[in-house]
């Protein structure tokens, strides 16, 4: 049975850093899911982002945005090439992914977003 793993993601917006926890599991060999949870007062997002895929064919995601208060919940469904996103060979590129969607997400609600992946983030996620 697979355990969350946390990536320890620097998250930045309009300068200040906020509280965040990104955490993510694998569901068997072909699925990777990522969570990031921005709990701040008033700010209250969070992001969950699924990828099923197989080194034979494309590579999909779901990506589900609850928050911030007073806003829908929002899922969108990606299919990428699996070249370039892949949860069996490449997780570091799934989690690029995901924090892509969430720069996305805080860009449009009006913020200066600043992500920073630091270097060892993917140890533990490559790791097994």
């Amino acid at each position: 049975m697979s355990a969350w793993r946390t990536i320890p993601l620097v998250v930045k917006l309009d300068g200040a850093q906020i509280a965040s926890e990104t955490v993510c599991v694998s569901a068997g060999a072909h699925v990777l899911t990522i969570v990031t949870a921005l709990p701040d007062r008033g700010l209250a997002i969070e992001l969950c982002s699924s990828f099923v895929g197989d080194e034979d064919v494309a590579t999909h995601a779901t990506h589900l945005v609850l928050g911030p208060p007073g806003r829908d919940s929002r899922i969108s469904v990606r299919e990428y090439e699996n070249a370039h996103v892949d949860p069996v060979c490449g997780p570091r590129d799934c989690a690029y992914e995901h924090v892509a969607i969430l720069l996305e997400e805080l860009t449009e609600l009006g913020y200066e977003v600043s992500i920073k992946v630091p270097d060892d983030a993917f140890e533990e996620l490559e790791g097994g």
